[in-house]
């Protein structure tokens, strides 16, 4: 397995071990179209990865109803871990999760998590009032920099998400540094390749985020709030059992790392698609097709590109033989190009088409993520509130913006902009 960055595509990833830990950097689109037409399933030897590329496939696996594969393997880092980080990150790693979890113990955190967690448009909107103010705060906030230029990953998109996630589980203004540096620590430690140095960072990052939902449990037990981490504390399950404090901390935990994250990317790559053309200045022009940039986003260009399954028993994939424990690289970045949605202009960033596809991007099956509504409300109002507030936004560097090799998250690290 690798230990160093990978190098980006520049032949058949199924013919050059290693190259499809680089998916996440530059184009891959016509390596992805290569490999669904010809490789759909291969193993890559250096990653000890079986890398899976088309949507049917990807949709059969998260939609596995016989339990062949599992999600258990999900977290564990792609990269060998360096010895003074796996002791700074030890117990946090075995903290289980929904996402990484079967039944039965995946039903009691999920039932847990969508009793609480607004996943239904209902549930969401007491919550839209709130979430429009934070953004046009942000916009605000960003619109005020001196010099009138900033980035909107690490200005914008970052904080708000942050912002609006620490309203709803009641995490004070002075700690979201701490929940920022955690998720992207989580991120960067299990799906990036990393220097020695940067994995004992992430790890001491991802531990602060550890302790902070602890203790913030323990404060709502003595003090409790109208926020959700005082919900799941109150929460019963049918047969009357409460989540222990680890439980409820392992929620909160979930929670943060996957909607911070995410939400920021997916703000920011909207933007760098619709700054890079003319899709900002229609957005001024016509909010009403907000909804639809964000679904191109989703579709073209997710904020996560990959995810993990391991199967569980000898099984046959898209013709292909796979052993009991072979671990999968699940391409969902490729599964929204797939050929067989039949897509005009597939690799284009075009957000008034007529033609999306569904989406894997939130998964499918049990695992479907329940903060798929939230995310794009939140990713609305992001977008809404600045081209509202700041109309006139251009990039201030046209050349696409450098990202990082991560197997799982797709992203641009600097959006310089100006206004």
């Amino acid at each position: 397995m690798t230990t160093t960055p990978p190098t980006p595509h520049t032949a058949c990833p199924a013919r050059s071990p290693g190259a499809i830990a680089g998916h996440g950097t530059g184009d891959f689109h016509d390596a992805y179209a290569h490999l669904r037409r010809d490789h759909p399933v291969y193993h890559d030897p250096e990653l000890d990865l079986w890398v899976v590329s088309r949507h049917r496939d990807i949709d059969e696996v998260l939609r596995d109803r016989y339990g062949s594969f599992t999600p258990a393997h999900s977290y564990d880092p792609v990269q060998p871990t360096d010895t003074e980080a796996a002791r700074i990150y030890t117990g946090v790693q075995d903290v289980p999760v929904a996402a990484s979890t079967d039944p039965p113990v995946h039903t009691r955190y999920r039932e847990a998590l969508t009793a609480v967690w607004p996943t239904s448009a209902g549930q969401l909107a007491p919550f839209q009032g709130a979430v429009e103010k934070r953004a046009l705060e942000a916009a605000h906030a960003l619109a005020a920099r001196d010099g009138r230029t900033g980035e909107l990953t690490a200005h914008y998109a970052r904080p708000l998400a942050s912002r609006i996630m620490s309203d709803l589980i009641g995490i004070a203004p002075g700690d979201e540094r701490c929940v920022i540096d955690g998720s992207s620590g989580m991120a960067d430690l299990l799906w990036s390749f990393q220097s020695p140095s940067d994995q004992q960072r992430c790890s001491r990052a991802v531990v602060d985020l550890w302790k902070l939902c602890t203790d913030l449990v323990a404060q709502r037990r003595s003090r409790p709030r109208d926020d959700l981490t005082t919900a799941w504390i109150a929460y019963r399950d049918q047969a009357g059992v409460p989540l222990t404090d680890a439980e409820i901390a392992s929620t909160l935990m979930e929670v943060l790392t996957t909607n911070a994250e995410t939400v920021a990317l997916l703000v920011s790559t909207a933007l760098h698609h619709l700054l890079s053309g003319d899709g900002y200045l229609r957005l001024v022009r016509h909010p009403d097709e907000t909804p639809a940039a964000i679904e191109e986003t989703l579709r073209l260009d997710p904020p996560l590109i990959g995810w993990i399954r391991t199967t569980t028993r000898p099984l046959t994939l898209a013709g292909t033989s796979l052993p009991r424990g072979a671990r999968l690289l699940l391409l969902m970045h490729a599964a929204g190009q797939d050929e067989a949605h039949e897509t005009h202009a597939p690799d284009a960033f075009d957000h008034r088409r007529t033609d999306t596809p569904p989406t894997l991007t939130f998964g499918a099956g049990i695992h479907y993520c329940p903060g798929a509504r939230y995310t794009r409300l939140v990713a609305h109002h992001a977008l809404a509130a600045l081209t509202h507030v700041l109309p006139g936004l251009t990039l201030a560097v046209t050349a696409p913006a450098t990202r990082p090799a991560s197997m799982i998250l797709r992203r641009p690290v600097e959006l310089h902009a100006d206004w």
